[in-house]
């Protein structure tokens, strides 16, 4: 890690003031040319040790006892505080070490204190202690879910079973349903939310740090990150800006995202947020740095770039070819979503000659008794269908299906009967609303339903211009957008064949190797080349 990295989490600290909230770093972590193969018998070497392999996450739990034998030892346990069952640590492990060996006669406990493994195997009975000399597995055992318990003066690791039994204290996503794939969703609860990555991510490289933001609220706020993936220098931005929150109260996810955004007066968003673990987990595994807040259900995860917004889990569950097919549709509805409504303005009000002469007979036929320009028809059947849209979702869940698709059927038929609007006018607005259904909900989708009002307005004052005038200034407001300094029309602008595998295509997963290079510096390849699943000639020729 470079000293650079120290001096400004220094000055953080020392600029900190009487800030309520906690201000953390980023700290060094052994990487694995520097792992060590077996425990000494020295417990606070062993405990340093253990600190740096797991980046010092704040999630990591050290409990230091006193085993009560005759003369006492120093001992620890180690595990991760959201994957154990803390009765089940107390009852099984700490209280028969502590209580349970000061009752015994004197004699004993003085033999017990010269044979650790003779100790553990007569007083841990219920916990299927297993005897560790190889720092590895030891490390595998924290982060599935079981302790690990060091001895002064033992040279070993000794697993225990702790881990909490999985029940379903999780949620269904109702923002980013799946019909193929996992059905879990974050809740309400940090430590929950944190554990359902950890058991994503089973890596001593996943670094979980913890602050509190809020003068009254004192808010937990935790940052997950891959120490050996993710770029220093995103994190140590995430972490200044964090530090500049000082305000009462953080309520959610939304408020810190409006505190750390690159673009606050932007109307596209430069922060993505999703509820799905199966979600944040690869995008950690890509570099990015994931923001869990107690109390809110969605997980914030920078940098954000313009394909996480067309990107759904269920992408990776199904065929690539059809996953393609999707995302492509996503793309083509974003476009028709912010400019079908205003070509239909500009053809009818000044380009008629643009419209095949059979079908502008049938358009005029159909507009004759119109009182209405294209504009005022269009925007009024745009402002209904945004209405009914609002209402089916305020409404209970059967309800607002009903009165959104029954509303829009009987005002749109009712609104041509009238002569209010041509059905023509209903067409367009109809296949904007379906075509708007092609993305995922997310906050860039909302922004195009805003971005088409303004289209319409161009459309309606200067025609095909307008339209062109609009598309350049959208396209060029989101080329010079940045998320924590990663360009976010990346890998359009700049263009970059590599990431189009998988942020615009949905190529094989075995033809994705590397990660985006303008999210991460090193480590840029995530697999082995040649994983194209083939037969051998032996199989070929045995199968004949």
């Amino acid at each position: 890690m470079k000293g650079s990295m120290f001096d400004f989490v220094k000055g953080i600290l020392s600029r900190a003031g009487n800030k309520k909230h906690k201000v953390i770093s980023i700290d060094n972590h052994l990487s694995s040319e520097d792992l060590p193969l077996f425990f000494s018998d020295n417990i606070d070497r062993n405990i340093e040790m253990l600190h740096s392999l797991t980046c010092n996450s704040d999630d990591m739990v050290f409990k230091t006892f006193h085993i009560a034998t005759l003369p006492s030892m120093k001992a620890v346990v180690v595990f991760i505080e959201n994957l154990i069952d803390s009765s089940i640590l107390e009852t099984s492990t700490l209280s028969p070490l502590t209580i349970g060996i000061g009752e015994r006669p004197l004699e004993e406990r003085t033999l017990l204190s010269s044979d650790v493994e003779t100790l553990i195997e007569k007083i841990l009975l219920n916990i299927h202690p297993a005897f560790l000399s190889d720092v590895k597995q030891s490390m595998d055992a924290i982060l599935k879910g079981n302790g690990i318990l060091l001895i002064n003066g033992y040279p070993k690791a000794i697993s225990i079973d702790i881990s909490r039994l999985v029940g379903k204290k999780y949620a269904e996503p109702k923002a980013e349903k799946a019909i193929k794939g996992p059905q879990e969703g974050f809740v309400e609860d940090i430590n929950i939310n944190t554990a359902m990555i950890r058991r994503k991510i089973k890596s001593s490289h996943l670094a979980v740090k913890a602050l509190h933001l809020g003068r009254e609220s004192n808010s937990e706020i935790r940052i997950v990150y891959m120490d050996n993936i993710s770029h220093s220098s995103i994190v140590e931005e995430l972490l200044r800006r964090l530090n500049r929150i000082n305000v009462d109260g953080i309520m959610s996810s939304s408020n810190i995202e409006e505190y750390i955004t690159d673009a606050p007066t932007s109307l596209f968003p430069t922060t993505f947020y999703t509820e799905r673990p199966d979600r944040v987990a690869p995008m950690l595994l890509e570099g990015r740095v994931a923001i869990i807040c107690d109390g809110s259900p969605f997980v914030i995860v920078v940098p954000a770039i313009i394909s996480d917004f067309f990107i759904t889990t269920e992408d990776y569950y199904q065929n690539y070819y059809f996953s393609t097919l999707n995302r492509l549709l996503g793309y083509g509805g974003a476009v028709i979503l912010a400019f079908l409504p205003s070509v239909y303005i500009a053809v009818i009000t000044f380009h008629q000659e643009v419209i095949p002469t059979r079908l502008a007979l049938t358009l005029a036929g159909t507009k004759a008794g119109v009182p209405y320009p294209a504009f005022v028809e269009a925007l009024l059947m745009e402002v209904a269908f945004e209405a009914l849209r609002e209402a089916g979702i305020r409404l209970p869940t059967h309800l607002g299906q009903a009165v959104s698709i029954v509303g829009a059927l009987i005002i749109g038929q009712a609104a041509v009967e009238a002569g209010l609007v041509s059905p023509a006018v209903v067409i367009v607005v109809a296949a904007t609303a379906i075509f708007s259904f092609t993305m995922p909900y997310s906050n860039f989708t909302l922004s195009l339903r805003i971005i088409r009002f303004f289209n319409m307005a161009l459309a309606a004052t200067l025609g095909i211009y307008g339209i062109m005038t609009g598309a350049l200034i959208i396209a060029l407001h989101l080329i010079s957008l940045r998320s924590f300094g990663v360009p976010f029309m990346v890998p359009f602008a700049p263009v970059s064949l590599q990431d189009m595998k998988d942020w615009i295509l949905r190529f094989p997963q075995w033809a994705i190797t590397k990660r985006s290079s303008h999210i991460i510096k090193n480590n840029i390849n995530k697999k082995t080349d040649r994983l194209k699943p083939h037969s051998s000639i032996n199989e070929r020729k045995e199968y004949l």
